[in-house]
């Protein structure tokens, strides 16, 4: 019965230690994600200001085009980067993406979604805004996915009516439910081939 007691008492606290951890991670990406944002604004109200100083670390992609069905297609992509510390002796710091946002649509549907990277290159945080899950897209979804290392560890899913009013909380757990399941898949992806065409634009720099 003792040995029965200090088991269960292990177990708790094994249980509580990985949600301290978990609580641990969460707290260390909205920090990274707060900083991001702040120097987003910062950087929108130097330009406001017509202050072209300290010039934006961004790179800048944009598509236009027209689609079969669905007419005219826009893409925005925009990916913050930050400088290597420990490199200050190099003429040209090596750089690593640390935050991207994407703006697009279909028709009227309009999307955006926002990628945070760790220094290692792994997604550490999603966050998408889309009217195009569900049946007859009658309700716009706020998503957002929490990693650790490159694992997901959290989902978040809010939703309201397309027409518009307040969001709710319609699931938030570890695993990931199998109606968005499609959508994580795409959007890991596009995580993926937003940091290639990073590395891609990095490399080619004219320097």
């Amino acid at each position: 019965m003792k040995q029965r007691v200090v088991f269960i008492v292990v177990l708790g606290l094994v249980a509580l230690c990985g949600t301290a951890q978990a609580q641990d991670v969460k707290s260390a990406i909205r920090q990274h994600y707060a900083e991001a944002k702040a120097y987003i604004e910062q950087i929108k109200q130097l330009e406001a200001e017509g202050d072209i100083y300290p010039v934006p670390q961004v790179f800048s992609v944009q598509v236009k085009q027209n689609l079969p069905a669905t007419g005219y297609h826009e893409e925005d992509i925009k990916m913050y980067y930050r400088e290597e510390q420990d490199s200050a002796e190099q003429i040209y710091p090596d750089l690593f993406l640390d935050f991207a946002t994407k703006h697009y649509n279909f028709a009227a549907r309009t999307f955006y979604e926002e990628y945070l990277y760790d220094k290692q290159g792994r997604l550490e945080f999603f966050y998408g805004s889309t009217p195009d899950i569900g049946e007859g897209m009658t309700f716009e979804h706020e998503l957002r996915f929490y990693f650790n290392k490159g694992q997901l560890v959290e989902v978040l899913v809010k939703r309201r009516p397309i027409e518009g009013g307040t969001f709710t909380t319609i699931y938030q757990g570890k695993a990931l439910p199998e109606a968005y399941k499609d959508y994580y898949e795409s959007r890991l992806s596009t995580s993926k081939g937003i940091m290639q065409t990073f590395k891609a634009i990095n490399a080619n720099r004219e320097l």
